[in-house]
């Protein structure tokens, strides 16, 4: 028997959550409730993930809340700032090496290298910065896991009127000694992904899309 649909009221409020998830780059001082970033939690540990690479692993996927004003958070600063460094500087080496791609990648690695240089880091301007921790395995599938992990988490966010902002630095820091060191995780047993999460200034518009006309093609 197919599984019944949940209506039409519940399909007009999912399709109006996914159209209003967005970006969001400035938070308030505001500091959401513990119980509401739970929330968000649950829903990513709701997210699908690749049975057969965790087969025998009962927690395969963790969740590290991090406090902006907490020591932490000062320590894992120190780390991302080193990362950015490091990767602004590969990406330079790789842009003079192979010129094709400075075009594209010599901005960003400028970017990453003012932005380490200033002590600026995305993962302090929110209430709270959660890492995400997903077991690797075969068939590799951690990263794809994560993604709809977040997606879940981005979800809820935008459902009980928070700002969310995806932290794609974490997946380098996760190569770092010092960063799992500091979570309490086995180095390279695990993927990384992270994101920020509170209350925004500001909702951003909707970023411009191509039209279901223009992406969408049925084959026969």
């Amino acid at each position: 028997m197919p599984r019944e649909g949940m209506g039409e009221d519940f399909n007009q409020l999912f399709d109006r959550l996914i159209e209003e998830r967005r970006t969001v780059r400035s938070f308030t001082e505001q500091v959401p409730s513990r119980d509401d970033i739970e929330k968000v939690i649950r829903a990513g540990l709701w997210g699908p993930y690749a049975a057969p690479a965790v087969a025998g692993t009962k927690v395969f996927r963790r969740f590290f809340v991090l406090e902006r004003s907490g020591s932490s958070m000062d320590a894992l600063t120190d780390i991302a700032i080193r990362t950015m460094r490091a990767t602004g500087d590969r990406l330079m080496k790789l842009c003079e090496s192979e010129p094709a791609m400075a075009e594209k990648a010599a901005p960003f690695a400028q970017r990453l290298q003012m932005m380490a240089a200033s002590g600026s880091v995305a993962l302090q301007e929110a209430p709270y910065y959660i890492v995400i921790a997903e077991k690797k395995g075969i068939p590799k599938a951690e990263q794809q896991s994560l993604a709809h992990v977040l997606e879940n988490m981005w979800l809820k966010a935008t459902a009980l009127g928070m700002g969310f902002r995806l932290i794609s630095m974490t997946e380098q820091m996760g190569h770092d000694a010092e960063f799992c060191k500091l979570l309490g995780m086995p180095p390279g047993e695990f993927a990384y992904d992270g994101c920020s999460v509170g209350y925004a200034i500001e909702w951003p518009p909707a970023p411009p899309r191509p039209t279901y006309g223009e992406a969408v093609t049925w084959l026969p």
